[in-house]
């Protein structure tokens, strides 16, 4: 399986009264690693838009496994699913850089619509190239 990955540390700004990080910033570290895959694709959110299309996140779930603390390195890693429909469905995994031990898993499903908020259901143009682009990538064979 394919990831794309990318580093942060965690703030002290992140973290709670009991010194773990606080669930919510989980969600931005995933948004992290998506980004950056969007970005290797030519699909960030302006460059959606240019194209005439929007991809709102209507799913977002995840699974905490130990918690992480202020000056915790982490890796957060991104798989794009195979898609069935037109939608994206990131897997996501967070790990502690020094050891690899898993700290979070989750996933996010965007639908991809125009921009006056229709439903699009097959591809076509250059939306379709990039995304083909990005399935090939994840999924090489």
């Amino acid at each position: 399986m394919r990831w794309v990955e990318t580093t942060t540390t965690v703030r002290f700004n992140e973290v709670d009264q009991w010194g773990i990080t606080w669930y919510g910033h989980y969600f931005a570290w995933f948004e992290l690693a998506r980004m950056k895959v969007l970005e290797q694709f030519s699909l960030l959110p302006e460059e959606f838009t240019t194209l005439g299309f929007i991809a709102p996140v209507v799913s977002a779930h995840c699974e905490f496994k130990k918690p992480t603390r202020t000056n915790d390195t982490i890796k957060i890693r991104a798989h794009l699913l195979k898609p069935q429909t037109a939608s994206l469905t990131f897997r996501f995994e967070i790990l502690l850089k020094n050891d690899g031990s898993l700290l979070a898993q989750g996933e996010t499903v965007q639908v991809l619509q125009r921009l006056d908020g229709t439903m699009i259901y097959k591809l076509s143009g250059t939306l379709e190239e990039r995304v083909e682009s990005m399935i090939r990538h994840f999924w090489p064979d």
